[in-house]
């Protein structure tokens, strides 16, 4: 049988782990790990004191948060076959891992299925993937700050080498719904949807690069961070305002290439990524 940890991280969410870690313990992960990530709450203190068998890993050097950095730091403090991410405002509801023992499989990762056609919002970050697949992509882009696009980003990588994006039943888990102040609390943007724009064009940005580079030519962590804060300055005075032209973002991309002595290769590319917008939504008034 596979051996699966649970994972899940806290930065003022202390509030909602005191109603969902119960649950995730009483699940009978082989391990279940929670991040505290300079937690103003004292996360740690509380999961060490109530949960002794849960392992806590502390974070105390950055004032924000950085989810993938949380999640890809608790990934490194498990050992199982398994990997399973899970958000402190998700409820696992009984079964949930007994439905995960008796289905998973190699080659696949496994989110809660759409209700009605659409992938409910507050559990579509939860993921549960072999640790092998996400160590060969690298785990999480910890790039990207601000709330969403990184769970974008890990599925459709975990897609490229060939996972197939599998479903499990969504009436085992549920959610404490909130509102999006405790999404956006510790993030310079605090817009979801200039959020959304400024990720998404990033993650269109970095596939440029990635291709330009060439198969085998992972970014350097140095590398994406420049790439998403260009995005992010060149996105800054729009702001979302529908009021304002809408922008156009440019990028250069230059490197090498060999030739044969005396000869050298000098290679650029230039190109922009332009947000329009849709025919069949309204400006938003």
């Amino acid at each position: 049988m596979s051996s699966i940890a649970l994972i899940t991280t806290c930065k003022g969410r202390l509030h909602h782990l005191r109603e969902t870690l119960p649950l995730m313990a009483a699940q009978g992960a082989d391990e279940v790990v929670v991040v505290d990530y300079g937690c103003p709450d004292g996360a740690g203190d509380w999961v060490e004191h109530e949960f002794p068998g849960v392992r806590v890993v502390r974070l105390t050097d950055d004032p924000g948060f950085c989810l993938p950095r949380a999640r890809n730091a608790g990934a490194r403090a498990s050992s199982s076959e398994w990997l399973a991410f899970v958000d402190a405002d998700v409820k696992l509801l009984p079964g949930w891992i007994g439905w995960l023992r008796g289905h998973l499989e190699d080659g696949r990762f496994y989110r809660a299925s759409a209700v009605a056609g659409v992938r409910d919002l507050e559990t579509f970050g939860s993921v549960v993937c072999p640790r092998r697949a996400f160590e060969t992509i690298g785990g999480y882009d910890d790039a990207m700050r601000g709330w969403g696009g990184e769970d974008v980003d890990l599925y459709t990588r975990l897609s490229q080498i060939g996972l197939a994006d599998t479903d499990y039943p969504a009436s085992l888990v549920d959610v404490i719904r909130h509102g999006d102040d405790q999404r956006t609390r510790w993030y310079e943007i605090k817009d979801r949807r200039l959020q959304d724009v400024v990720s998404h064009c990033y993650l269109a940005a970095k596939s440029q690069l990635l291709a330009f580079r060439g198969p085998g030519q992972p970014l350097e962590l140095e590398v994406r961070a420049r790439l998403i804060e260009q995005t992010r300055r060149q996105l800054a005075a729009w702001n979302g305002d529908e009021s304002e032209p809408l922008p156009v973002l440019k990028y250069t991309m230059a490197g090498g290439g060999w030739l044969p002595p005396p000869f050298v290769m000098r290679r650029q590319v230039q190109f922009t990524i332009r947000v329009e917008r849709r025919r069949d939504v309204k400006p938003a008034r």
